[in-house]
């Protein structure tokens, strides 16, 4: 009896096994369609759509998931090392130039798009530096594609004695073998070292995410140079200490405008503050989302950020200044006023 489960057990688990292997990679791939639409099927469009916003509203964007950028690297290698899939490019040659450019693209695209956001998170970069430094990197980009494909053209001509060849071993009944694609080694090689390139990448792009914020030190201090602009550190309407206070903003050029973004660090509920500068408002009323709203406001000055409407909880909201990266978190109540003293270098 004993060795009867023992053999069904050992039956089963080589029926569990393969299919685990079989299932996870198609589970993986769907999870990925499902959850990374817009990424995976506009890829560099959506990227520069989003670069767009960035430049316009002065505000950073959520990174693009580097996590897709290798899931279609190896995609389009893997498809040029099967068999059977990589007949399609016998039969479609342009196919290949075309998914390369899309992912050389891509990759572009994404350290532009890191650059402006760089930019708009903690102005490591001068936006004038931003913008440039992304077009250069597209320009780049697609001079070595230009350079590649003249190097390695994906068609090569037929003369007119292979055609009368082809055409006289037809006639014979005989058949045409197809012929493999011109330097289709090359342009398999350029997706791998693209793949591989990308891999250290986006291990740099990780080692550049900020580390997790100490929300117990910040309770005390709602000071931090290290929270993105957008950070949240509660899902729910919570206090935990945090008290109304005033600041002062120091390390700021002299007589040049600032940005400062503001932004909800609870959980969204609609809450409504004023903006000042020097006494004058500059926005009567926003609605604080976890979404940041970017500002100009001059150097030196006084800002003040006055509580107009709380659905409840406490009107919570962080600042950020991204030339002096200080972020600060503070509580307002209605008709209550924080103030923010921007302060020039001597």
């Amino acid at each position: 009896m004993k060795n009867s489960n023992a053999s069904s057990a050992a039956g089963l688990g080589c029926l569990v096994v393969p299919l685990i292997i079989v299932l996870s990679p198609i589970l993986f791939f769907i999870y990925m369609i499902d959850t990374y639409k817009k990424e995976i099927f506009f890829g560099p469009l959506y990227i520069i759509y989003a670069s767009i916003k960035v430049l316009v509203l002065e505000v950073p964007a959520s990174n693009f998931p580097y996590g897709v950028l290798l899931f279609l690297g190896v995609i389009l290698y893997g498809s040029m090392m099967i068999p059977k899939i990589r007949s399609l490019y016998d039969e479609l040659p342009v196919l290949i130039p075309f998914l390369q450019m899309c992912f050389l693209m891509l990759i572009a695209s994404i350290i532009g798009f890191y650059i402006l956001n760089a930019w708009a998170d903690n102005q490591t970069y001068a936006k004038a530096e931003a913008v440039l430094l992304t077009v250069t990197t597209f320009v780049l980009m697609r001079l070595f594609m230009s350079y590649w494909y003249y190097s390695f053209p994906i068609s090569s001509m037929i003369t007119r004695e292979e055609e009368q060849d082809i055409q006289a071993i037809q006639v014979n009944g005989g058949s045409v073998s197809q012929s493999p694609l011109p330097h289709g080694s090359m342009h398999k090689n350029l997706v791998l070292f693209a793949l591989i390139f990308v891999f250290f990448l986006t291990m740099f792009f990780l080692s550049k995410i900020p580390p997790t914020l100490d929300t117990n030190k910040l309770m005390k201090e709602q000071i931090s140079r290290e929270a993105a602009a957008g950070a949240i550190l509660f899902h729910g309407e919570e206090k935990n200490g945090i008290q109304a206070k005033n600041f002062e903003v120091p390390g700021l050029t002299r007589s040049v405008s600032t940005r400062m973004l503001i932004w909800d660090y609870n959980l969204e509920d609609n809450d409504k503050v004023q903006i000042l500068v020097d006494g004058k408002p500059i926005h009567d009323s926003i609605v604080l989302t976890n979404t940041p709203v970017a500002f100009t406001v001059p150097v030196p000055s006084v800002i003040t950020i006055k509580g107009i409407q709380d659905q409840g909880g406490g009107l919570t909201y962080a600042v950020k200044f991204p030339q002096t990266k200080y972020t600060f978190f503070n509580i307002v109540a209605v008709n209550g006023v924080n103030t923010y003293t921007l302060m020039p270098t001597p």
